[in-house]
């Protein structure tokens, strides 16, 4: 598993190069009408999908994770800035259109910025800090997730299932979260390397 996030980290280095390069190129950068409609068309989609989790409500954590990766799209195709504006504008409509607020509140607090915020945190060199900052982002995203739903929503038992590890509960549920973190990390960069040299030159020839 060392080997292989080793392997990802150097491939997401070369991603994170390119979209550096492309950055500079102010001649390549696509038009504003482009990157408008193209933001409005993913954020459509991310609000269908998270409507979605309501229709499918034993993938209210999946779902997030799958509009998630739609801003990875906005990312290579009009820059993080435009990015940030269609999750901005995501965050604001899902509460209001979708009433899955278990799968809205994991979009917002985590899912729907971290493939932005991935691109930048994959430019630090070293190995090891980037991990902790990846780490810690991620473990404060789910702390405060879970400390929503026991003090504010608290219709909702987040540790149901776990009744069998008492006041461990909570760092069950964490450790849990962090094995699933290794692995969508881990994803997302092999889709942000697939998006670029498979079906960005394949699909959309571009």
């Amino acid at each position: 598993m060392l080997l292989r996030s080793e392997r990802t980290g150097a491939v997401s280095m070369g991603v994170s190069a390119k979209l550096r390069v492309s950055e500079r190129r102010a001649e390549e950068r696509p038009r504003k009408s482009f990157c408008v409609a193209l933001g409005g068309t993913m954020t459509s989609l991310v609000l269908l999908m998270m409507f979605m989790a309501t229709v499918f409500p034993m993938l209210d954590y999946a779902i997030p994770t799958y509009a998630g990766f739609l801003i990875v799209v906005v990312i290579v195709e009009a820059g993080a800035d435009w990015a940030l504006l269609t999750y901005l504008a995501c965050a604001f409509l899902c509460p209001l259109l979708t009433p899955d607020y278990e799968a809205t509140l994991l979009f917002i607090m985590f899912m729907g910025y971290y493939p932005i915020l991935y691109i930048f945190l994959m430019r630090v060199k070293r190995r090891a800090v980037r991990r902790v900052l990846k780490a810690a982002v991620f473990n404060a995203a789910m702390i405060g997730y879970a400390m929503l739903f026991q003090y504010v929503f608290t219709g909702v038992d987040i540790y149901e299932g776990l009744e069998m590890f008492g006041k461990w509960a909570p760092f069950v549920l964490l450790a849990m979260a962090d094995l699933f973190f290794v692995f969508y990390d881990h994803i997302l960069g092999r889709l942000i390397d697939l998006y670029i040299r498979w079906f960005r030159k394949k699909v959309l020839k571009r």
